[in-house]
């Protein structure tokens, strides 16, 4: 029976809890502007308080976008651009459908982000998944899981800057490489259970009506139709320009955050602190430092780590948690490739905090197998042929990856088979 008084009641009381809950929000948001307020005022002090250690944390940042950054990313940047300005994306979606949706459940135009990623590295994984899912060739469940598993180091960083330039072993860069994009693999394998499996996009049907109306209704969609190529390389190239530009910003800006901060006496006051800690899980104090660093930014931390007098197992373990950590900066960069997109960062976050001890773990169980040898000896630091085992180990990665879409291509196959035939019968 219906009481208007109790009616009454429950409304003032709804009332009640959602002006207390805006209160609670405005609160929090308050507190969150002057938390912000104040880094920055800090942030002021320490430019003016160190003039010189900021012009040379800035030019260093600057030196690093300019000759490692620019030269690496520009070019996966504006082919990346005008392959899905092509309508090649979509076509490569179309044909990878069946393979995606059982190991990821992602669409197929995912692949072609996953494969950029372990091409180029981060943060053209972002830039690429805001692109695919402002395109609507995913949901929003599905651009979250993609971008928190296909941020990926450069393979020229790990086999180039870390292995040739900080180590001189050549021989060092692919088992380091290898570990990092089987750790961030297997990242994306358990987030397919964090699926929303009514709230995806329907499954692509073209690839059902056979090659050639695939290929037709892909090149449709190409931005030829409403413009030529020379004008999609312009706007490709403008904006690819700013994108850099945007990335450049944020290394240089952690890299003058970073120097302030050891100028200050953060770091060292940090590490007195936490080297009894060390000390008790048989830590060298030397990598406490490099962690430090690599918690803002990884290159600065893991050439800390190769200076460091930590053992060979010390040094990698650091180097793969750095290397899943990502770091504050490239994190700054990610979140800064999202503006205007509605993919939130929390489940790229949370990834980063998952990967790090998968990654470590499978850093261990490698040191467990004979590669220090390998890659400790004398003769291996020129890179001579004897160095095959972390060549070997690199390449399972790789060719793992290739294993394991064939063997789901090949179940989806036989399933969709064998469904048919129950079907009929």
């Amino acid at each position: 029976m219906f009481n208007p008084a109790l009616n009454e009641i429950n409304k003032r009381n709804d009332k009640t809890k959602t002006h207390d809950k805006s209160n609670a929000q405005r609160i929090a948001h308050y507190f969150e502007c002057w938390i912000w307020i104040l880094a920055c005022l800090g942030f002021g002090i320490g430019i003016i308080h160190y003039p010189t250690v900021v012009f040379t944390a800035a030019r260093r940042g600057l030196l690093t976008w300019w000759e490692i950054v620019l030269p690496s990313l520009m070019p996966f940047f504006i082919v990346s651009e005008l392959l899905m300005g092509l309508g090649f994306v979509s076509l490569l979606g179309a044909l990878l459908e069946p393979v995606m949706r059982p190991l990821f459940k992602l669409p197929g135009s995912a692949g072609f982000v996953i494969a950029v990623s372990y091409t180029s590295g981060f943060p053209l994984c972002a830039v690429l998944t805001s692109r695919i899912r402002s395109d609507h060739l995913c949901t929003r469940n599905e651009g979250e899981r993609l971008l928190a598993f296909t941020s990926n180091a450069s393979p020229l960083f790990m086999l180039g800057a870390v292995s040739v330039g900080m180590y001189r072993n050549p021989a060092f860069g692919p088992l380091i490489a290898g570990i990092h994009y089987l750790s961030n693999l297997l990242c994306g394998i358990l987030l397919r259970f964090m699926s929303q499996p009514h709230a995806g996009l329907k499954p692509d049907e073209r690839r059902t009506q056979g090659l050639a109306p695939t290929v037709y209704s892909s090149l449709r969609a190409s931005r030829l139709e409403k413009q030529n190529f020379g004008s999609l390389l312009g706007e490709t190239v403008h904006k690819t320009s700013i994108t850099l530009l945007t990335i450049g910003g944020f290394i240089t800006i952690f890299s003058v955050l970073i120097g302030i901060m050891e100028a200050a006496g953060f770091f060292t006051t940090l590490i007195t602190a936490l080297t009894p800690l060390a000390q008790l899980f048989h830590i060298d104090a030397s990598l406490l430092r490099a962690l430090m660093y690599g918690l803002f930014e990884i290159t600065i931390g893991i050439n800390e780590t190769s200076r460091s007098s930590g053992s060979f197992v010390q040094q990698l373990l650091v180097i793969e948690a750095l290397l899943a950590w990502n770091g504050l900066a490239v994190q700054a960069q990610v979140a800064g490739m999202m503006v205007g997109s509605d993919l939130r960062l929390w489940l790229y976050l949370l990834t980063r905090c998952i990967q790090v001890p998968i990654a470590v773990l499978i850093a261990y169980l490698v040191t467990l197998l004979p590669v220090g040898d390998y890659l400790t000896h004398p003769a291996l630091a020129a890179g001579t042929a004897a160095s095959w085992f972390p060549w070997v180990s690199g390449a399972c990665v790789p060719a793992g990856i290739v294993l394991a879409l064939f063997t789901g291509y090949t179940i989806n196959k036989w399933w969709f088979r064998l469904k048919n035939i129950i079907i009929i019968r």
